[in-house]
């Protein structure tokens, strides 16, 4: 990372760092609970479907700086477009999807039950409009300014009028806050909705179908593993299809990135 400038270390650095610290507290509140936390199972939920992000990268003609590490080649589907140079899935990626989904599900979730206190509004609907208000602002803010803005990557073709600084190398579809908004709304409803006991509603299923804690820990898992690709994979399917019918027809003529082409229509 030491030949990185330092507008890439950072988000390189929130990743990781990230990643650690949102797993590492998971892991510390599952130990005092003798159970995983939904916060832990957020986690194990958004490193899973990480994979993903590389496939979503060609879809909405994503490219990132040649210099960063890359995912090997093995990598399930490791389509994000490099021309040759610096291609596949930048290696923060399958860390930063915890730092990156979580942190905002945790303001989300913190934004939503202040709501729910202060002026005694529903709990659901409230956790899902806090969780999709914050999360499609926080994608703006990382995707848009943090991301397309400073070049730590660049969106080669977007949607005519759905999308801003439209024909520049700094132009972002919008609709990509919206796809991440809703992920992150999931999330929240899954961290913030719980019962009597405290348990959230994915624990709260496998307790019922699970004769014991050991069978209900790992049931939790795999629901929160299956239903973060479920929501993923929705938001992911729109852009699929403007992909595949060549619907993102605006972009600079000019590369990206000096020396590796741009990803073709």
């Amino acid at each position: 990372m030491s030949e990185l400038n330092p507008v890439l270390k950072l988000p390189l650095s929130f990743a990781y760092v990230g990643g650690v610290a949102f797993t590492a507290a998971g892991l510390f509140l599952s130990y005092r609970r003798g159970r995983p936390h939904a916060l832990l199972l957020l986690c194990i939920s958004a490193i899973s479907f990480s994979w993903v992000e590389a496939p979503y990268d060609w879809a909405v003609y994503a490219q990132f700086p040649p210099g960063i590490p890359r995912m090997p080649s093995w990598w399930p589907l490791n389509m994000t477009w490099g021309g040759g140079q610096g291609g596949g899935l930048p290696a923060a990626v399958p860390p930063g999807y915890i730092a990156y989904f979580v942190l905002p599900t945790v303001i989300g979730v913190s934004l939503g039950h202040w709501l729910i206190k202060r002026f005694t509004l529903p709990r659901p609907t409230t956790l899902l409009t806090a969780g999709l208000v914050v999360g499609t602002l926080w994608a703006f803010m990382f995707n848009a300014i943090l991301g397309a803005q400073l070049g730590v990557f660049y969106y080669g073709r977007v949607i005519e009028g759905l999308a801003i600084r439209e024909g520049t190398k700094n132009q972002y579809p919008l609709y990509d806050s919206l796809a991440m908004g809703v992920q992150i709304m999931v999330f929240a409803y899954l961290l913030g909705r719980t019962d009597s006991l405290g348990r959230s509603l994915v624990e709260a299923w496998a307790d019922s179908k699970a004769k014991s804690r050991l069978g209900s820990s790992m049931l939790s898992i795999a629901a929160v593993v299956v239903i973060g690709h479920a929501v993923y994979l929705s938001v992911f399917a729109p852009h699929l299809v403007t992909k595949v019918l060549h619907m993102q027809t605006v972009g600079p003529t000019e590369p990206l990135f000096e020396g590796v082409p741009n990803q073709p229509l």
